[in-house]
């Protein structure tokens, strides 16, 4: 919650945000408070964050705290040749993780150094899945 509110100006900027009392977001913003924001709150925290080109801090931690991950749908063109370019590009992305990978065992061990270099090419290939995903979105019935 703390990100959330830090980016919206901290307590004073998400209580205006919210249009509530600041003692109520400073209560969000205590980890050792039990109170939580209303869906609808969070969500204008979110927004707040996205309008400044940060991931959404509120929806990204509850995703992790699920076990999953939030990605944003990047805008893109519409066409057959944009679909085409945006599986290429997932694919090949998948092949970065595969090098990376092989490069990282060739030693039999994992080291920190080598689960960062491939944690950046999964990460890489999610965000080349979310382009897919985004442009297979605006496609519909066009193709």
């Amino acid at each position: 919650m703390s990100a959330s509110i830090s980016i919206s100006g901290g307590c004073d900027g998400a209580a205006a945000t919210v249009e509530k009392s600041r003692t109520l977001t400073n209560n969000w913003d205590n980890e050792n408070h039990p109170d939580l924001p209303r869906i609808e709150y969070a969500f204008a925290l979110d927004a707040v964050a996205v309008a400044q080109g940060h991931r959404p801090p509120i929806l990204s931690a509850m995703a992790a705290d699920l076990g999953h991950v939030c990605i944003r749908l990047p805008k893109c063109e519409v066409g057959e040749d944009e679909l085409a370019a945006a599986l290429i590009d997932a694919s090949a992305e998948f092949g970065d993780i595969s090098a990376e990978i092989r490069e990282a065992t060739k030693d039999r061990k994992v080291c920190e150094r080598d689960q960062a270099r491939i944690t950046l090419q999964i990460d890489e290939a999610l965000a080349s899945l979310g382009r897919l995903r985004a442009v297979v979105n605006a496609c519909g019935k066009d193709l």
